[in-house]
């Protein structure tokens, strides 16, 4: 609350007081109207939650240390899960700069140390130089009297792609050109058939035995519910029994990408095949509500990196065995997610709209990932045009 009064020397003291301020604050002006108004500004922004730029001195030095600033943001639980080993990763590497020492200069050269010297691909490039920028984008919102910008924002488009520049230097340090890898892999015709009959115990020809995976059951009802229904790998094996919805045919999936604690769920519904083969599943063995549907997880948060980890390599040994070379688990995803947009009703319409599908996979309105998703197979489409 702030109040005005007169001094003695005839002119008006403005004494601001709030909760959110460390303790009274006190501003001398000539003119009693400019003080009142003033007064109610503040009064007005302290109300809302804001504090006032240079209302309160900040005691923070600009030759604080990164490593300090990044530690904080990261004990702070605002980061997402995926960019706190980034985040220390970028500790051990730039923790002994300043927070003075970040000008457009040095970003320049970090970024062409990460291609020319560490030799990262462009996506690991953005995922630092992302990771910074938002941590250092947080500290200056906290220390408004810090004079010091964020270097990351001015750094031009595309900055972490290798351009002609780059690309002659890294050849003449003999180091790998490297560029984004777009996945558009495809389960190609009978891949399918090979993988389900790896499952079931079926011998190559050139191979002396079998594949032997422990838990092959459950292995199967896994691959067959991604690549029935593109869920992800962790928001697939950790389904309890209650999230399956038998009778209204589908299944209420948590969502794995989700920041700060949220939890959100979504409807995902079920193919005949797929509530055939979790029918029978179902009735090897008797579950609770409760129960997790597949024997991988122990229902602690800290071993789901461990679990997603082990499955993902059982997978590239399915997958191998399968002669499904380059296949990956999370290909499945992509094959899901043409498959619900070729879907087709009995009357030769499209079975779901743009939207539903989006809504299906999990994807925010108006994201980039149904473009990034749907790989369509080019002699799919040119059937269509010969049929």
């Amino acid at each position: 609350m702030a109040s005005v009064r007169k001094t003695p020397g005839g002119k008006f003291e403005l004494c601001i007081q709030h909760k959110l301020l460390p303790r009274r604050v006190y501003l001398t002006f000539t003119d009693e109207e400019q003080a009142t108004q003033y007064g109610e500004q503040c009064d007005r922004l302290l109300r809302s939650g804001v504090v006032p730029a240079g209302l309160v001195e900040n005691k923070v030095k600009p030759q604080e240390r990164l490593s300090i600033i990044l530690r904080s943001w990261i004990n702070s639980g605002t980061p997402a899960a995926t960019e706190v080993d980034v985040l220390a990763r970028l500790q051990n590497e730039l923790g002994t700069l300043r927070i003075d020492d970040l000008t457009y200069t040095w970003a320049q050269a970090w970024v062409q140390d990460l291609k020319l010297v560490a030799n990262y691909s462009p996506g690991t490039i953005r995922k630092r130089i992302g990771a910074l920028s938002r941590c250092l984008d947080d500290y200056l919102r906290k220390h408004p009297n810090v004079q010091v910008a964020n270097p990351l924002r001015l750094l031009p488009r595309g900055a972490a792609t290798y351009n002609a520049k780059d690309a002659a230097q890294a050849e003449k340090l003999k180091l790998k050109v490297k560029t984004d890898v777009v996945r558009d892999r495809r389960v190609e015709p009978g891949e399918y058939k090979r993988i389900i009959g790896a499952l079931a115990g079926e011998k190559r020809k050139d191979k002396e035995r079998a594949l032997e995976l422990p838990d092959a059951d459950a292995l199967r009802m896994l691959f067959l519910l991604i690549y029935y229904t593109g869920i992800r790998l962790r928001e697939a094996y950790t389904l309890r029994v209650g999230q399956l919805k038998m009778r209204a045919r589908a299944i209420n999936v948590r969502s794995s990408k989700q920041w700060y604690g949220r939890v959100k769920f979504r409807d995902v519904p079920l193919r005949r095949e797929l509530h055939a083969a979790l029918t029978h599943y179902l009735g090897l063995q008797e579950y609770g509500e409760d129960d997790l549907l597949f024997p991988w997880w122990d229902g602690d948060p800290k071993t789901l990196p461990a679990v997603t980890s082990r499955l993902s390599a059982r997978f590239r040994t399915l997958f191998e065995y399968a002669r499904c070379d380059g296949l990956t688990e999370h290909d499945l995803r992509h094959e899901a997610t043409c498959a619900w947009y070729e879907l087709k009703a009995p009357d030769g319409h499209w079975m779901f709209r743009d939207k539903e599908v989006e809504k299906i996979m999990g994807w925010a309105p108006g994201s980039k990932m149904p473009a990034r998703y749907a790989s369509f197979r080019a002699e799919d489409l040119a059937q269509r045009l010969w049929a």
